[in-house]
């Protein structure tokens, strides 16, 4: 049975995490049968050796990379250390993360916020590559970030992008993988979400949280990104 580290770099909203629990265990549900182990971003000191893992997954955030601190660095370096030998997975604060350590800057988004449920649209490449396997070529995706990675790192492969943020998902070398959106996000989750953060949401333009509740609908597809990103792990 494969063993993943998911390195929690925040948590939800108090309201969101007491009502559907917090962001490692959305992920171990997907992941299972997976033995998940959870570990905190900050002391980055404090992850485990990487060679007694099979994969990492990096959670969202409500921190940003736009704001640098320095346990985000050392994550990153670690990260990429640790994908010279196993695959490594970044969901939207990951995702930027890993961005940024491979070289790309991370902006807040001057399209403003994305969040509800959207559409991705998989390049020749996310077709072709194993974490969307099976999956169609318009994808509908929970969101919720204001910031993203405007341009591909240095070597990287674009595997889905969309009208608001041209990088939702990207490829780099054979172990690191990345996505903007949340397939770990279920419908209730994504609506409690845009709830906590309606006046941010609405602050940014009037009506976006109306609009983005609007928008809510089950993602069963993007759920299985999980599970094909499992499937390529040792030991699985």
């Amino acid at each position: 049975m494969p063993r993943v580290l998911v390195i929690r770099t925040g948590s939800a909203p108090d309201d969101v995490r007491a009502a559907h629990g917090d962001f490692t265990e959305w992920f171990a549900a997907l992941l299972a049968p997976a033995a998940v182990v959870a570990a905190d971003a900050e002391p980055a000191g404090a992850l485990p050796d990487a060679r007694g893992l099979d994969g990492v997954v990096v959670t969202g955030s409500l921190a940003s990379v736009t704001r640098p601190e320095p346990w985000m660095d050392a994550l990153g370096g670690w990260l990429l250390a640790a994908a010279e030998q196993i695959p490594v997975l970044g969901v939207c604060f990951g995702h930027q993360l890993l961005g940024h350590a491979l070289g790309v800057r991370v902006e807040r988004n001057p399209r403003g916020p994305e969040a509800g449920t959207r559409e991705v649209t998989l390049t020749r490449a996310g077709r072709a590559d194993p974490l969307f396997q099976g999956l169609p070529e318009r994808l509908a995706v929970q969101q919720s970030h204001s910031d993203h990675v405007p341009a591909l790192p240095p070597g990287a492969v674009l595997l889905a992008g969309n009208g608001h943020a041209p990088v939702q998902a990207f490829g780099h070398g054979p172990r690191i993988r990345a996505v903007q959106f949340h397939p770990e996000f279920d419908a209730a989750r994504t609506r409690a979400l845009c709830e906590s953060e309606r006046e941010l949401l609405d602050a940014a333009r009037p009506g976006l949280a109306v609009e983005a509740l609007s928008s809510i609908r089950e993602t069963p597809e993007a759920a299985r990104i999980l599970a094909n990103w499992r499937a390529g792990l040792g030991g699985a």
